[in-house]
């Protein structure tokens, strides 16, 4: 007997469900790009308790006549290609004749379309005709999706919670919204207006609607192209940054697409502007010949090859490059003064009282009530002066640096080491009885600040200070709505995100321990680090923060010092835990034994 045999078309249509509806988000996506597919100019996306109860899509495109609405149902049904030359040339969204009968196979799937004339309808349940007929309904498609997944208990039992399901939906429709500036949508929710464009071709206003106006006036065009490929889009001037290259946003043919070799393009660019773990937020659409790019590569077509990668890979490269340069990208420096008045129109938004003077944190102490105030005030003082004079070239000059050796010098020294001289400002020379040191004095005072700095921040002291300024974050709703279930894990390192308009948040104080951290950075990687982990690894992110205040507060290359300033490096270093190398693992001392001196000078027998 045979043990081959042909599956049916409503078991086929669930394994090709598996992979072209994962979740209620995949759903929508098929649907609107249907919509767009049929040149609608509006679509209206209804869901209710994140696509989980029902998904519906409304537009105003083609609509189909009652053949073509019986026939979509039907596996690789498609009006989009006919032949194997069209699989090269694909101008449409959609093309593969898999999506209406995946989902019809895992829902309640009711279709209304009309092409102008009497409309029609077809009502399917897990891959089965239920009734059809004709109804009343304006030109355009209307699709309703309820039960999603219940005949597939182990997709729905994987489904997460209402607000990231809908936050994928969020998501999705950002994209398409940039992607399709001129087609006016709108998203509900539970029947309450999220998202909405007007429709008026302006990527600008749809860039303003999703991360603010403030993010939308710091965008610079871009505009550039070669034989093959036209680019168009925004980038972000180089004080917009995220943590994450979520924001990096790459459309080819305004096809949404995850395209690395694109986004790195991006990425690079900024390289020479941005720190470390710094991204900027840019959406570029990238127009191709469609015999030059493959989409055939995924049924969910998020992922395409182009045949000209490298190429594309310059001209991405260069021409953001170009862009960056012919702009003023001079960071806009602003007093407090300034910030109040940038801020004062959104304070009429929000009912707090500042105060009516600012706290003094005094150098040598910090504002701790605490019983043991003594022990905090010594812990949590400014670093004492390290060096006093410093020789630059042949000027003498009076510069205070915040060398932090307070809690140091208690420690023993591992080993005593005397300074004897300085090369080129910059490497420090020392002796003991055991041979020659030479040390970065750059480096060596990195590891002493990032052990002093850490000790610092080992105390989490949730102590809160007002912030004179309130910190102000704005990020697309699609990520709002994730925070809004996980800023729980923030609250208990101080962080208190208070909602601020519709898709923001105010911070008006900050714990003590942030008091010498570039706050605005740090807490947006935190952010980051909840949205894309769902945990907070505090210690990782102290560390990076630590290190790069570290290096900030060191001394540079090219200063000259006393002998007793370098003295003082010698035994601070050698008072740390780990003196060998610097918090970016570079080393800040070399030793040369007695013995390998006398062999470089031949001395030895």
């Amino acid at each position: 007997m045979a043990k081959i045999r042909q599956l049916d078309d409503i078991l086929s249509n669930k394994i090709a469900a598996g992979e072209v509806v994962e979740r209620p988000a995949s759903v929508v996506k098929e649907l609107v790009e249907n919509s767009i597919d049929a040149l609608a100019h509006r679509i209206d996306i209804y869901i209710e308790d994140g696509g989980l109860q029902m998904i519906k899509v409304v537009d105003n495109g083609e609509g189909m006549s009652k053949e073509d609405a019986r026939l979509c149902f039907s596996r690789h049904a498609t009006s989009k290609i006919k032949d194997d030359q069209d699989l090269f040339n694909i101008m449409t969204l959609g093309f593969r004749g898999e999506a209406i009968p995946s989902i019809a196979s895992v829902s309640h799937f009711d279709l209304r379309t009309s092409t102008g004339e009497a409309g029609y309808f077809m009502i399917y349940e897990f891959g089965k005709s239920l009734q059809e007929g004709i109804c009343d309904l304006p030109k355009g498609t209307q699709i309703t999706i309820t039960k999603i997944f219940q005949n597939v208990p182990a997709r729905l039992k994987y489904l997460k919670s209402v607000n990231s399901e809908f936050a994928a939906i969020h998501q999705y429709v950002e994209r398409i919204a940039l992607a399709y500036p001129h087609i006016a949508i709108r998203l509900y929710h539970n029947e309450k207006l999220i998202f909405q464009t007007n429709g008026k071709g302006n990527l600008l206003e749809v860039i303003a609607s999703m991360y603010g106006i403030a993010t939308a006036k710091n965008m610079i065009p871009v505009e550039f192209e070669n034989d093959e490929f036209q680019i168009q889009g925004y980038v972000s001037k180089i004080d917009t940054s995220r943590a994450s290259k979520t924001n990096i946003i790459t459309l080819v043919n305004h096809r949404y697409v995850k395209n690395a070799m694109s986004i790195d393009a991006i990425n690079n660019a900024y390289r020479a502007y941005l720190a470390d773990n710094r991204y900027p937020i840019a959406v570029v659409n990238i127009e191709v010949d469609p015999y030059l790019v493959d989409v055939n590569v995924h049924p969910s077509k998020l992922e395409v090859r182009f045949s000209k990668e490298y190429e594309l890979r310059e001209l991405i490269y260069n021409g953001v490059s170009n862009a960056l340069q012919q702009v003023n990208l001079t960071y806009q420096v602003k007093n407090k003064q300034t910030e109040r008045e940038t801020f004062k129109p959104q304070l009429d938004q929000v009912t707090f009282d500042l105060p009516e003077e600012t706290p003094v944190f005094h150098k040598e102490e910090a504002i701790v009530q605490k019983e043991d105030l003594a022990q905090q005030k010594n812990l949590l003082k400014e670093p004492q002066t390290a060096y006093t004079h410093v020789q630059q070239r042949d000027e003498t000059i009076e510069e205070s640096s915040h060398t932090p050796i307070s809690t140091i010098q208690q420690r023993p020294i591992q080993e005593k080491i005397y300074a004897k001289a300085q090369i080129h400002g910059t490497y420090l020379i020392g002796e003991n009885e055991k041979g020659m040191y030479m040390v970065d004095q750059h480096a060596a005072q990195e590891r002493i600040n990032y052990e002093y700095y850490k000790e610092q921040f080992s105390h989490l002291d949730l102590t809160m200070q007002p912030l004179l300024v309130p910190l102000q974050l704005e990020y697309p709703m699609s990520e709002f709505l994730i925070l809004e279930e996980r800023k729980s894990v923030l609250e208990k390192v101080g962080i208190h995100l208070e909602v601020f308009g519709e898709h923001g948040y105010i911070l008006r104080s900050l714990p003590l321990w942030m008091k010498k951290i570039d706050e605005n950075i740090f807490v947006d990687e935190m952010i980051q680090e909840i949205l894309h982990k769902n945990y907070l690894d505090v210690v990782s992110l102290q560390e990076h923060a630590i290190a790069t205040l570290s290096c900030k507060a060191s001394l540079k290359a090219n200063t000259y010092l006393s002998l007793s300033d370098m003295q003082t490096i010698f035994d601070n270093l050698m008072r740390c835990e780990n003196p060998y190398v610097c918090p970016h693992g570079r080393p800040t001392i070399l030793f040369y034994s007695d013995y390998e001196l006398e062999k470089l000078f031949k001395r030895v027998i």
